[in-house]
């Protein structure tokens, strides 16, 4: 088992994935709440300020979350390969977060573009920044084979299209089987 990251661009249905494969025998992890925790200690008031945060916070707050996750076993982790930011795509897996975490596992949600608009259009419940959707999954691969590369992880994927979650979750737990 150990260690697997889980990545995707938001709206993607990452969480909802993750959730419906909860019997694989890990707990899930969320990266952003547990760097929110962090930043809770600071100060910020609200999960999505993190990304607006001074980038040396933001890398800061990152390394703290990440040696926490990493002294936890048997976990999912949910978090982004990239984070859009005002000065353009920053690592969500940075080489000091990745290999804190050291993860056996990194696996791509992706959909296409046009759905996943479609889902962040319907959820009221966070706010959200609008990009290239497209070049965003693009940005995700890219961050993602380099956190490979830096930790020896495989990097797999799961396609998560509109009304096929359960194809979804098995690619899923065909993963968490090897």
């Amino acid at each position: 088992m150990g260690i697997v990251i889980v990545t995707g661009v938001p709206g993607v249905g990452k969480s909802t994935v993750m959730n419906a494969a909860k019997d694989f025998g890990y707990s899930i992890v969320n990266f952003g709440t547990t760097m929110f925790e962090e930043a809770q200690k600071e100060g910020v008031k609200d999960r999505d300020d993190l990304r607006k945060l001074p980038v040396d916070v933001q890398k800061r707050l990152q390394k703290q979350a990440g040696e926490k996750i990493g002294q936890m076993d048997n976990i999912i982790v949910d978090t982004h390969a990239s984070i859009l930011t005002s000065s353009g795509y920053w690592p969500g897996l940075p080489e000091w977060t990745v290999k804190a975490i050291m993860p056996n596992q990194i696996v791509l949600v992706e959909a296409l573009p046009e759905e996943i608009e479609k889902r962040r259009s319907k959820d009221t419940s966070r706010t959200r920044d609008s990009d290239d959707i497209g070049l965003h999954q693009r940005m995700n691969r890219e961050y993602a084979i380099a956190a490979a590369v830096m930790t020896g992880a495989a990097v797999g994927f799961v396609h998560n299209n509109d009304n096929k979650i359960d194809e979804a979750v098995e690619q899923f737990r065909k993963i968490l089987d090897k």
